[in-house]
């Protein structure tokens, strides 16, 4: 699994890494959606694989 960096997030949405830098302090929120966006592209995570995994954690739940 690759982890993801500031420089990737800045290229996925074509922004600067200085920019994205700049969400740690003054919006982290933001920070924290492109963190996982990021993450699920690099790694070719589709929506539908993530709501598998949804899925099978509430079985697991219910079990």
């Amino acid at each position: 699994m690759k982890n993801v960096t500031y420089k990737d997030i800045a290229e996925f949405i074509n922004k600067s890494e200085q920019q994205i830098k700049w969400y740690k302090s003054n919006n982290s929120d933001m920070l924290e959606l492109l963190k996982v966006g990021a993450f699920c592209k690099k790694n070719n995570i589709s929506i539908e694989k993530i709501k598998k995994c949804v899925e099978l954690q509430e079985l697991a739940k219910d079990s």
